[in-house]
């Protein structure tokens, strides 16, 4: 066997060694190229950014990146300090958030929307938000949801279809939109919508946008790898700028069992502070305030619960009730207009008078009362013939002549004999001529100011922690309700001096005339109206006074002036 033909069964048993390994083992150039396929059975995880599973956003975070420039970052912000770093560099960017259930503190937030002011854009996609961010941008925010397991989104006439998966099956899902909303500035646009339903809106703050999102599952990995979920997640970013570093921000995501930690700004709480303390507990100076109030109370308690009272009571010295007793004559008669009644007061105040004073009963029988009357004309220096004809004015055979004349007789003469005697005292006198008459405003519609006003201004002060514009408007209104009824109450509608007439409106300068000018007084329409000296008028509303106050005007018109009707 020649060479040639060595060579030739070498290279033919070669031949067949390399089928064989190549049969049995495959080809070993491909094994080192080709990529091993991801499969996950992890159905649990969600809104993860780098993660491949079907609840992730990995794809996302790939279509993100390659929206932006590429001289342009998208960096994720898990701490506090990284989102102030960020913040103060005061530059344009883009952040956003895709998770379900959204939250930072009142502080953070604030700062990023005083970004936003500037030009900035803001996008959350969420099922939830906490309350303290709804109240930073809307009025009313109510969310409605349908339990299905597939929802068709219109997007600019056109339909995409949306699957909630599980375990690569179908399932029911809650897929939320907009029922009612009404931001803070009305001017937005639905970019999206579900059930005719906006999902997907956007608002202008500013200079800058906020984008509003109800479904952050159109986003996991398994939604995106469907053409319907691509077209949809690309059509979302595009509203994004491209030219702008994207911030994602993760120290905003909260836990699916996490009940707002913010809903009333920094601190967490479990439930919302509906109280009247919430904004006396938000203000550093009104709590300080509010502390030493309950100090200074303590301490008040504390010191007054001594025994305040000597040893010795102090015994007060008794007023002399003249007056009081003339004003309460005065009111039986004008209440009960009963002139005979009035009449048996003054006759028995009259024999107690002389009884206490000159220790003569004239309350007697007829046999008995002429030398009574002899008696107390020798103790007093009164005529026997005056003293017989007061006692006559007392005592009327016929009650048919009962009158306002016969009245003012009796106490014409009761009064003379009262001063000739020093029974009554020119200071007592002086007094009762001098006792002004003070007519006060109807109370009624004093309170009902304050009642508004009070309501007014504990709204706008709401509205203000809300940070709803309308409050800074509506607390001022408020007051002025309140100034008004407290000053109605507080000051006088007329005051009647001896002296003088006094009108006092609710605010203005006080009209005062002298009380001897008044010429005559008459009734127009629904108002008294004085006239006084030099062609001078003082009007005086009849609704202003209440029935009581109203009566003691006319009995001062009536005694001293004749009323034209």
């Amino acid at each position: 066997m020649n060479n040639k033909a060595k060579i030739g069964i070498i290279g033919i048993v070669l031949l067949v060694i390399v089928a064989v390994v190549l049969l049995m083992g495959g080809n070993p150039l491909e094994k080192g190229d080709k990529r091993e396929a991801f499969v996950s059975e992890n159905w649990e995880d969600k809104y993860k950014l780098n993660e491949k599973d079907p609840y992730g956003l990995f794809m996302f975070n790939q279509l993100l990146r390659a929206h932006v420039d590429t001289n342009h970052t998208v960096v994720p912000l898990t701490k506090s300090y990284e989102l102030d770093s960020v913040l103060e560099l005061n530059q344009r960017n883009t952040m956003l958030f895709v998770g379900d259930k959204f939250g930072l503190k009142t502080a953070e937030f604030d700062s990023v929307l005083a970004q936003v002011n500037e030009g900035n854009t803001l996008l959350l996609s969420s099922n939830q938000l906490t309350n303290n961010i709804v109240r930073r941008l809307f009025i009313r925010y109510e969310v409605s949801y349908d339990y299905a397991d597939s929802v068709n989104v219109a997007i600019n006439r056109n339909s995409l279809s949306m699957f909630y998966l599980y375990q690569n099956d179908t399932i029911a899902h809650e897929w939320r939109a907009f029922s009612a909303v009404r931001p803070i500035d009305t001017n937005y646009r639905v970019l999206s919508s579900i059930y005719q339903m906006p999902d997907f809106i956007r608002l202008k703050y500013g200079k800058g946008y906020i984008y509003i999102h109800t479904n952050p599952e159109f986003f996991f990995n398994y939604q995106i790898k469907r053409p319907a979920g691509y077209r949809y997640a690309s059509y979302l970013l595009n509203q994004l700028p491209q030219d702008q570093p994207v911030y994602i921000l993760e120290l905003g995501r909260l836990l699916e069992n996490t009940y707002d930690p913010y809903g009333e700004g920094d601190g967490p709480s479990d439930e919302q502070d509906d109280s009247y303390f919430q904004f006396i507990l938000k203000s550093p100076a009104l709590m300080a305030a509010f502390g030493l109030g309950l100090l200074g109370v303590l301490l008040f308690a504390l010191f007054r619960s001594k025994r305040m009272q000597p040893v010795v009571p102090y015994i007060e010295k008794k007023k002399n009730m003249s007056l009081e007793f003339a004003q309460t004559i005065t009111s039986i008669y004008q209440s009960k207009s009963n002139p005979m009644g009035i009449i048996k007061v003054q006759r028995q105040n009259f024999y107690d008078a002389m009884q206490k004073h000159f220790f003569v009963d004239v309350f007697r029988k007829s046999n008995d009362r002429e030398k009574a009357i002899r008696i107390l004309s020798e103790k007093s220096n009164i005529p026997i013939a005056e003293l017989n004809e007061l006692i006559t004015l007392f005592e009327p055979k016929n009650q048919s002549i009962l009158n306002d004349t016969h009245l003012a007789q009796i106490s014409e003469k009761q009064r003379s004999i009262y001063m000739r005697t020093n029974i009554i005292t020119d200071r007592i006198i002086e007094r009762i001529e001098g006792k002004e008459i003070r007519l006060q405003r109807l109370l009624i519609l004093s309170v009902l100011l304050i009642l508004i006003g009070i309501y007014v201004v504990m709204l706008g002060f709401y509205y203000l922690v809300a940070s709803i514009g309308i409050g800074i408007v509506l607390w001022p209104i408020g007051a002025l309700f309140l100034a008004i009824g407290i000053r109605r109450m507080n000051r006088p509608y007329l005051v009647i001096q001896k002296e003088e007439i006094a009108l006092y409106p609710s605010f203005g300068k006080v009209r005062q005339l002298a009380t001897n000018d008044l010429m005559r007084v008459s009734v127009i329409k629904n108002a008294y109206v004085f006239y006084f000296k030099g062609d001078k008028e003082l009007k005086i509303n009849k609704l202003e006074l209440s029935k009581f106050d109203r009566s003691q005007l006319e009995r001062f018109i009536s005694k001293h002036h004749q009323l034209e009707l």
